[in-house]
């Protein structure tokens, strides 16, 4: 039986493979929504690069938050997720989707990080 963590890494790697299809690419295309969002990256590849690294900082964050993972685990993480959140492509797509997240809680983490 796989445990929580095995079953979403799994989701994520198909969740970025479907993504990055020409197919799925070309479908969104035809999503006013998605058409914003490319627009605030040079590809679609990137804007599902970055989605993808936030719902796993987002996972690790719940993690930390239920205490499953280790003090310096977490502290090597959160250094992490600072550092690539400067770049300035994730903070764009952060502050036009972070209303999606239903998570409060990172959405004030990432906030007080950026700042």
């Amino acid at each position: 039986m796989q445990t929580e963590q095995q079953i979403y890494s799994r989701i994520i790697k198909d969740r970025l493979k479907l993504q990055n299809t020409e197919e799925f690419t070309k479908m969104a295309k035809e999503s006013a929504v998605f058409m914003e969002r490319f627009a605030l990256v040079d590809s679609p590849s990137e804007y599902y690069t970055i989605v993808s690294f936030l719902d796993l900082f987002e996972y690790v964050f719940r993690l930390n938050e239920m205490q499953m993972i280790d003090e310096v685990v977490w502290k090597r993480w959160k250094v992490f997720i600072e550092t690539i959140m400067i770049i300035p492509k994730f903070r764009i797509i952060w502050d036009k989707t972070k209303e999606l997240r239903p998570d409060k809680g990172f959405e004030e983490f990432i906030d007080s990080n950026i700042s």
